[in-house]
């Protein structure tokens, strides 16, 4: 059965996907990076102001029924990418299990007007590599660029009946949650709270100046994406307030029952109050059912040492038409990789 290739290449036209979108996603996506929300919002609010960056969201059809979803863009380099590459844990093509590899046969460079192709942190069992396999003359480079961690939790059995944790690992939790008993925990979603904008940036401008982050983050186009994410209901928020005073938030994408540390914003009030989050709303959220909690990309001593999560790798996948093209990137790549590596011997 032959399949029908389509490319969507206006924002206004996406929306008209959204029902078949979310079908295949609630069926067989595997992060709430690819929901229809965070697509759609990522390119409305951070790229849609961006006049060389144009959208290019491939809808692979079988039977009239949509199998595949790639959410991609061209950016000003015409490299191909997922949307919202940098800012997403996870990126990774919507497929159904009545398509194969062997089905997509998809000649990006023929397809589109691109020189490169640039996707990262994707699984370890994306389905690119095996798509690029079937053209010849392509120069590939693939490597495990990030990790991530996750893991599942039964309900009503964090921390005291997870299996792994020794007396160490549950007396830490002890003690951050003895240093935090000053600390109210709220979980905040559409639901029952109004996105609390002016509350998150008197924290985002606490934090500035306690130099915990710089002026560049959470800038006016990032907050307007969690808003609509936190009133679409793709985003709650796990919040620490001290006399009604927001101390801590986590921003936590969610796709049924599982859930996504995305953003983290604490001032230093008390010791190890992110932590001191993280605990409450696991707690709060597996007294209901069986979760899968991911802590995102980067495997940070603080969350693996406390958690003992599962460590998973991600990976990047560059393809080029030209070889001086090809030649140039692993020139540079190498080059940049050096002097990030010589950087964090001198300076460590």
């Amino acid at each position: 059965m032959s399949i029908k290739v389509s490319i969507i290449s206006k924002i206004n036209k996406l929306h008209t996907y959204k029902k078949e979108w979310d079908n295949l996603f609630f069926s067989f996506g595997k992060s709430a990076f690819q929901s229809f929300e965070f697509i759609y919002f990522s390119w409305l609010n951070e790229f849609s102001h961006l006049k060389d960056n144009r959208i290019a969201v491939i809808i692979i059809k079988k039977r009239k029924s949509i199998v595949a979803i790639l959410p991609l863009y061209i950016d000003a380099y015409k490299r191909l990418r997922f949307i919202n590459d940098e800012h997403s844990d996870y990126c990774d093509f919507i497929y159904s299990d009545n398509i194969k590899a062997s089905d997509f046969k998809l000649n990006f460079f023929n397809l589109l007007d691109i020189k490169s192709i640039h996707l990262i942190n994707t699984p370890q069992d994306f389905i690119y590599s095996s798509i690029t396999s079937n053209f010849n003359n392509l120069y590939n480079f693939s490597l495990n660029n990030m990790n991530y961690s996750e893991m599942i939790l039964k309900k009503s059995t964090f921390p005291d009946e997870i299996i792994k944790y020794r007396s160490k690992e549950k007396t830490e939790i002890r003690r951050i949650k003895k240093n935090n008993t000053n600390n109210d925990f709220f979980l905040y979603s559409k639901d029952n709270f109004i996105f609390p904008s002016n509350e998150i940036s008197e924290l985002r401008n606490e934090i500035i100046s306690l130099k915990i982050r710089d002026e560049n983050f959470l800038k006016k186009e990032r907050l307007m994406l969690l808003e609509n994410l936190y009133n679409s209901g793709r985003l709650i928020i796990s919040v620490i307030k001290n006399q009604n005073k927001i101390q801590a938030l986590s921003f936590i994408l969610k796709k049924s029952n599982k859930y996504t540390f995305w953003i983290d914003m604490y001032n230093y009030s008390t010791k190890m109050l992110n932590l001191y989050n993280y605990i409450c709303f696991m707690e709060h959220i597996q007294s209901f059912n069986d979760v899968k909690i991911s802590f995102g990309r980067g495997l940070y001593d603080y969350k693996i040492k406390n958690f003992l999560p599962d460590k998973k790798k991600l990976f990047a996948f560059y393809t080029y038409k030209s070889c001086p093209n090809f030649l140039l990137f692993r020139l540079t790549f190498q080059f940049k990789n050096f002097i990030k590596s010589a950087y964090k011997i001198i300076f460590k």
